[in-house]
């Protein structure tokens, strides 16, 4: 088996960036948060981590798929790992390898997380049809894969070895006949959205915290310079604080969703231990209403 590695260092150090970015944004809205009074700003302090924690999440797996990205050939077949994403083609369902700049025209993937040097999505070409990319180079290092069952777009380190590889391989004979495979992580898979026990957790512990925190926002105007935050010994509202603080229980919720969320989805790739991810999902559900308890309790103490 022959092994292509794709360059990597170029995506690697644009994603790092990306991620410091996103979580020192995050923190620095917390941060702020802390001391927060009601006001135009506010909305800004809320937004940060709202939108940086989840980003840095999916910034995070990008890297992890650069980081084991890797391309190979035999006797048999291509194959493709990149992550959590794994794809098999027989070599004899391969069509033909286009270098896409013979092609005369630009292919580029859709709208989505990526970035020079994590080339990572798919399009809807006319003439093509689906096309879905795996590439850490621009499109004059790209190859086009074209086989019965799908269309991939790589970046192979040296073009001509990999193809010259291809032809090689095909001159030997395959030793048997492998079975194509197209393996995606279960998270965007059709299976865990159509399970309606599990679509009604996840949204539902999803929900929650949402709900809280436009619940917060609503009524912030209203809330008086210092509220109550935190609970004493004996389980009375205690420290007095600007009310912008108040913002944490909602945010606190919808991180432990998205850590349950995780954590969940690991134990639910496996048929036997998917009563352990419902499990966990529910205790985001669960967890969600303590904050909305919590919460209330403390308005009701101001």
């Amino acid at each position: 088996m022959i092994d292509f590695i794709p360059s990597k260092a170029k995506g690697l150090i644009l994603g790092l960036i990306l991620l410091i970015v996103a979580l020192g944004a995050s923190i620095f809205g917390l941060i702020q948060l802390a001391s927060a009074a009601v006001g135009p700003w506010l909305v800004l302090w809320v937004a940060l981590p709202t939108i940086g924690f989840p980003l840095a999440l999916m910034v995070g797996y990008q890297l992890y798929g650069l980081l084991t990205a890797c391309y190979k050939l035999d006797r048999d077949g291509f194959y493709l790992a990149w992550g959590l994403v794994r794809e098999q083609i027989p070599l004899a369902s391969i069509v033909e390898l286009i270098p896409l700049p013979d092609l005369g025209r630009k292919i580029k993937p859709g709208l989505g997380l990526q970035w020079p040097g994590c080339i990572i999505g798919h399009v809807e070409d006319e003439a093509l049809g689906e096309i879905e990319f795996f590439a850490t180079k621009g499109h004059e290092g790209m190859l086009l894969i074209s086989s019965q069952e799908r269309r991939l777009v790589i970046s192979p380190p040296d073009l001509e070895a990999f193809q010259q590889a291809f032809v090689n391989v095909n001159q030997l004979g395959s030793l048997e006949r492998i079975r194509a495979m197209s393996q995606r992580p279960v998270f965007i898979s059709t299976r865990l959205w159509a399970d309606r026990i599990a679509r009604t957790l996840l949204l539902s512990g999803l929900i929650l915290p949402l709900l809280l925190l436009g619940y917060i926002s609503f009524i912030a105007q209203s809330l008086p310079d210092q509220v109550p935050f935190g609970f004493n010994s004996e389980g009375i509202p205690g420290t007095l604080v600007p009310p912008g603080r108040l913002m944490f229980l909602p945010l606190a919720g919808g991180f432990c969703w998205m850590i349950d969320f995780i954590v969940g989805v690991w134990f639910y790739r496996r048929e036997r231990e998917q009563v352990l991810a419902y499990t966990i999902w529910a205790v985001a559900v669960l967890v969600g209403g303590l904050f909305w308890g919590a919460a209330l309790y403390l308005l009701k103490a101001q």
